[in-house]
């Protein structure tokens, strides 16, 4: 594909490019998609849903991870994925080059259940569910194309993709329920032994990461803000747009906090692997993954309603492909 600029082909500058994609045109962006993943191997990601509602009984504070993980099966398993946002870069300090905002067609206000707060929230950011409903993608046709992009399953060599990401375990619940075909599984180390096999070790969840960073606290838009980090497109509540502003922000993390590769010992590399309210790293996921089915082809993360998002202070995942990819 070609992209916007030169500029932004060499490495992100310029104008930041959120393509839209419908069942009209999935086909064709998805082999853009496949083209850009060879080039720009950062991967922001960022999703839409239509809330919780599921809200276990004890404070968020009190629950464990296996509880909180429930909390999550229970909400993803029972509603529909609206958008995601994808958005590549060509090295960890590069801006994004293109964003890609996926709009999903199986939900539907009317009939299916719903977050009615999460639900006009989206509305007021200009998500149109009624055109969603009429020309968005099939979620099995989604999920079959993202299986054949080289984004997943792509192991944890030289050339599988890094993930970045901001308070990601509901993001990862969609996209590993999509992918499977069918609902989460039952504990929370089967879940991130799926996260691993389709995404890899080189995940890392911004959120998390901010945890150790003095002085950083709140959602995506209020981090943002305290790091001088202006959205690169579009609008808050819109997949493509914050995919892009997780990466703007998580590189700004790095810049401020870890430069110079080591901070306090440790570089941002030794985060990768930790989903924010989830603390068991994916490498110490013991339970063996089930076979994808392919034939199937509020915590304060902006507000999405996620109850139950705990305070992340599990410990650090140490892979050391991906330590050696971001330091």
């Amino acid at each position: 594909m070609k992209l916007q600029t030169e500029a932004a082909a060499a490495g992100g500058q310029g104008r930041l490019m959120i393509r839209q994609v419908w069942a009209n045109n999935v086909e064709s962006e998805f082999q853009a998609i496949r083209q850009v993943a060879e080039r720009f191997p950062y991967v922001s990601m960022d999703t839409e849903f239509p809330g919780v509602i599921h809200c276990p009984s004890k404070h968020h504070a009190t629950l464990t991870p296996s509880e909180r993980y429930a909390a999550l099966k229970a909400n993803v398993d029972a509603l529909h994925l609206i958008q995601v946002g994808l958005a590549f870069a060509a090295s960890p300090d590069a801006p994004p080059a293109v964003a890609f905002e996926i709009n999903l067609r199986e939900f539907d206000p009317r009939v299916h259940r719903h977050n009615p707060s999460s639900v006009a929230l989206l509305a007021g950011h200009g998500l149109d569910f009624a055109r969603q409903r009429r020309q968005g993608v099939d979620a099995r046709v989604f999920a079959a194309l993202l299986m054949s992009s080289g984004l997943v399953c792509s192991g944890s060599g030289s050339g599988a993709p890094t993930w970045v990401t901001f308070h990601s375990a509901y993001d990862f619940g969609y996209l590993v329920k999509l992918l499977m075909g069918r609902k989460l599984p039952r504990t929370l180390p089967e879940f991130l032994g799926l996260v691993r096999v389709f995404f890899g070790d080189q995940v890392y969840d911004a959120r998390h990461v901010m945890g150790s960073c003095a002085g950083l606290y709140g959602g995506l838009d209020a981090l943002a803000a305290q790091l001088g980090v202006e959205r690169a497109a579009g609008m808050s509540h819109q997949a493509g747009s914050d995919a892009a502003l997780t990466w703007d922000v998580f590189r700004r993390i790095r810049e401020v906090y870890f430069a110079g590769n080591t901070r306090q010992g440790q570089g941002v590399g030794n985060f990768a692997g930790v989903l924010y309210g989830l603390e068991l790293e994916l490498d110490l996921a013991a339970a063996p993954a089930p076979a994808a089915d392919n034939g199937n082809g509020n915590g304060n993360r902006n507000n999405k309603n996620k109850c139950g998002s705990g305070n992340g202070a599990g410990g650090r995942g140490n892979n050391r492909r991906a330590v050696a990819a971001l330091r």
